[in-house]
């Protein structure tokens, strides 16, 4: 994940759907948020903060390297989807009780 974050991107560019960055940002932080909590169960708010800290430490690392850019939507994006991924561990535990049921929150 990290990695595809900080390489270098095609400098030909390639045709995708408007704001396409976007949603994988959305997809691989609501990923990475799911599996942070099935994997380790921190608190919620745990698991939103971190992926929240992760996603804006790839911004913040992506400004600094000359062939990336960070983008503060891109962050927003990333933090929707580690939103969504929390909202979705609610939802499971309310309907299994199975997944993280250790804490409330």
């Amino acid at each position: 994940m990290v990695l595809a974050f900080l390489l270098p991107v095609p400098t030909v560019p390639i045709p995708l759907p408007n704001q396409f960055d976007k949603m994988v940002h959305f997809g691989i932080f609501l990923g990475f948020a799911l599996l942070l909590h099935l994997d380790r169960r921190p608190r919620l708010g745990i698991t939103l903060l971190v992926s929240l800290a992760f996603a804006g430490g790839i911004e913040l690392v992506q400004s600094l390297l000359p062939y990336r850019s960070g983008d503060w939507r891109d962050f927003a994006a990333g933090g929707a989807g580690a939103g969504l991924g929390v909202v979705l561990v609610v939802l499971l535990r309310r309907r299994t009780g199975s997944v993280g049921d250790s804490e409330a929150s």
